[in-house]
């Protein structure tokens, strides 16, 4: 790192703390040493010693596997003298030319007052989102209901006019489409309320494998148990379910009717389980230990994600697609963030893509679980 990269990451105002790819630190802020008073860390110290002692140098070393890093994240840091001290940050890669390098965090305290007027007003804004949604899907769906009455009046009238019919047939074609969109966008919306249970996990991805072979006939969608046996994952099965099978759609799409589509599990062990994504309510630390994770793998034999477009994947109503909303991979990670687990990708153009659902086999009871 050279002098002008230090002495603008020196200026932020905000804590940045960063590691190469083997987990030593070759920067740190004094607004991150503040933020860290309870574990002083300095240039060179090697992190993997001191995984244990906080989500933050945990994150941070599981974040040098990922392909693609949550781009907002908050988590509590324990300390003796009062309650655990809460902070929000950025992850982001530090690269020299097309090499990975290291992991960078930038990061700031949350006070316990700025924290609950940012959840305050987030939840207000979500709120009045919902209601904004609903009314304006109401006052959609009228019309457009009343366009299918006069589409139907039409179509019996015009029996044997087969230009008539034709545009009647579009038009239908139209109004299923809005219908649609107004479904997405409410879903994505509405605050995520998991209905928590065991789930066997082979049946319930057999069941997902099947299903979406039938929907994209001549397109190679297979599942490969990775030798799971029975093991069951808690999770809310529905939406779970279109979770995966936005994703599965998304892959065999891009990879066309002669490509392949491969789901695969394993069990994995990670620090992920005492984090949140996004701007929802903190859990407050729970262990150092491992947990167990249910790793979901759907990969794809396309053209890959171009590069240029990688990061505004899961930004809402960004889509390539004709006939796309641009909701489907943004409620996909929402789904995903509410079970605590975690979504990476990993992408490469003329080879496929990958998707990797990260879950924690066991959820912790008792959360609420709000949309973004």
């Amino acid at each position: 790192m050279n002098y002008i990269e230090k002495a603008i990451l020196s200026s932020f105002r905000a804590g940045v703390l960063a590691i190469d790819l083997q987990g030593k630190i070759i920067f740190v802020n004094e607004i991150a040493k503040n933020i860290l008073t309870n574990f002083p860390v300095g240039l060179g110290e090697d992190l993997r010693g001191r995984v244990g002692e906080n989500a933050l140098f945990r994150i941070l070393l599981e974040s040098i596997d990922l392909q693609y890093l949550p781009s907002r994240l908050e988590i509590s840091l324990p300390r003796v003298e009062d309650t655990p001290r809460f902070i929000g940050f950025t992850l982001a890669e530090l690269r020299e030319g097309e090499h990975r390098t290291g992991i960078c965090a930038f990061f700031k305290d949350l006070t316990h007052v700025e924290m609950q007027e940012e959840n305050r007003d987030l939840d207000e804004r979500l709120r009045l989102l919902g209601q904004m949604a609903a009314g304006l899907a109401h006052e959609i769906r009228n019309p457009i209901a009343s366009v299918g009455v006069h589409c139907g009046l039409l179509r019996s009238r015009y029996q044997g006019d087969q230009r008539i019919l034709s545009s009647l047939q579009h038009i239908e074609k139209e109004i299923g489409r809005v219908e649609y969109i107004i479904r997405e966008c409410l879903n994505f919306v509405r605050p995520a309320e998991l209905g928590i249970r065991p789930v066997r996990i082979d049946s319930f991805l057999k069941r997902i494998t099947e299903q979406a072979g039938k929907l994209f006939e001549g397109t190679g969608i297979v599942y490969k148990d990775g030798s799971i046996g029975d093991v069951c994952a808690e999770m809310d099965e529905g939406l779970m379910e279109q979770a995966i099978m936005n994703v599965v759609a998304n892959a065999a799409q891009a990879c066309g009717p002669k490509g392949n589509v491969t789901l695969r599990t394993r069990i994995t062990r990670g620090y992920w389980g005492s984090t949140h994504a996004s701007r929802e309510p903190l859990l407050p630390e729970t262990s150092s230990n491992r947990e167990n994770f249910l790793t979901i793998s759907i990969r794809d034999d396309g053209p890959g994600i171009p590069e240029e477009i990688r990061d505004k994947i899961f930004v809402p109503f960004f889509t390539t697609k004709k006939e796309g909303t641009g909701i489907g991979l943004p409620l996909v990670q929402k789904i995903v963030y509410a079970h605590r687990g975690v979504l990476d990708i990993v992408s490469e153009t003329g080879k496929g893509t990958e998707f990797i659902i990260k879950l924690p086999v066991k959820q912790a009871h008792g959360e609420s679980h709000p949309g973004r």
